[in-house]
């Protein structure tokens, strides 16, 4: 079976897409010595590093200097050039990782992770918004597998589009192993020193854009410094188009020594974060998945996060809920998490053990059933 990918989610810095793709290429290469893989990239001015390539043992990678938006052009708007062209061999299979197919003779597999840019369109990206909304129902048509991340999102598909039930397969993202290694105090107090860090704090770990709902998480802070204690909150992830709304908010609230943000943070650091932290706070309006979640759960950090989307499925019992349009809500719950000790405790242990529950090699290996069962039919 030869099996074609676009690999530049995880060009340079990666969030949600790009950890996804990368982790399940990379597992996919330690599982699979029987098929081929067709690694495709472009960039203009960057270029793929050698680490960051999976390590397949039956493998052929393309990194073009095209533009990506030329690529993305000619895909999106002409279906052209088929993926098989840039490597001069027909492909049984393509897999896209986002909701819009890759030109192919073979078959085609898209993976859905959420609907957001439907139901909140204000709130999505340029691209979203010009691409998705006016392509992904043809898409989803024309795809002849479909993988979702939760089982929320499969349902959001099937409600809203008729679709073949057996084309739809629900395969959990996983979670690295390195957020169970238990960080040594030097590590962790370089980190702090580096950083500033006092010894209590609020995380949030995601891209800064409207969908995280950041705006109420800091009017949810105001509200904490008036009837609890003043404490900081650090966001941790890419400066989005929300960026300066939050620099704004911040600014409103007289809140300006109190919230930092730290940009993109690589995973080593990372790990320090979520171990020195006190309460990891998610207030995301809609989630697919929520892969930060089972980061901090295996990482010793109680968690207070939305009620809601299918964060609620893939947590379970193992945080705290609150409603994500009350900053007044938010703020309560956060106060009881971070004053309560026993249910700190019960958080930790809970979360500990519903996180065990992903790994990425299963992904994997689900997802390369997949393939095989597409191609079978």
């Amino acid at each position: 079976m030869r099996i074609g990918f676009d690999v530049r989610p995880f060009l340079k810095e990666e969030t949600g897409i790009g950890i996804y793709f990368r982790n399940l290429l990379f597992s996919l290469s330690q599982i699979d010595q029987d098929n081929e893989y067709y690694l495709f990239s472009s960039s203009f001015k960057d270029r793929f590093l050698t680490h960051k390539i999976p390590p397949f043992s039956r493998m052929r990678f393309r990194d073009f200097p095209i533009p990506v938006k030329a690529v993305s052009f000619f895909w999106n708007k002409l279906g052209w050039p088929p993926l098989d062209y840039f490597f001069k061999t027909g492909l049984d299979l393509t897999h896209s990782p986002s909701p819009l197919i890759l030109p192919t003779k073979g078959k085609k597999v898209i993976t859905v992770y959420d609907l957001f840019f439907m139901d909140f369109p204000n709130m999505t990206d340029k691209e979203a918004r010009k691409d998705f909304l006016r392509k992904t129902e043809g898409s989803l048509n024309k795809a002849d597998g479909i993988v979702t991340i939760s089982q929320f999102t499969k349902k959001q598909l099937t409600d809203r589009f008729s679709l073949d039930q057996n084309k739809v397969k629900v395969i959990y993202l996983g979670l690295n192993q390195s957020f169970w290694k238990v960080m040594s105090q030097e590590e962790l107090e370089e980190t702090r020193t580096k950083y500033a860090l006092p010894s209590t704090f609020l995380l949030f770990v995601g891209a800064l854009e409207p969908r995280k709902n950041l705006l109420n998480l800091i009017e949810a802070l105001k509200i904490i410094h008036e009837k609890h204690k003043k404490i900081l909150l650090v966001l941790v992830g890419p400066k989005r188009q929300d960026y300066i709304n939050i620099i704004n908010k911040i600014k409103e609230l007289e809140l300006e020594p109190w919230v930092r943000m730290m940009g993109y943070v690589y995973e080593k650091e990372l790990r320090t974060f979520y171990r020195l932290a006190s309460v990891f706070v998610f207030p995301s309006l809609l989630e697919g998945f929520g892969l930060p979640l089972l980061e901090a759960m295996a990482s010793d950090l109680p968690v207070a996060a939305s009620q809601t989307s299918a964060i609620t499925e893939i947590v379970k019992d193992a945080c705290l809920y609150f409603n994500p349009y009350d900053p007044e809500d938010m703020a309560e719950k956060i106060i009881l998490v971070l004053e309560d000790k026993n249910l700190q405790h019960a958080l930790i242990t809970r979360g500990k053990r519903r996180a065990s529950d992903f790994n990425w090699e299963r992904t994997a290996a689900e997802t390369l059933s997949f393939y095989r069962s597409l191609l079978e039919r």
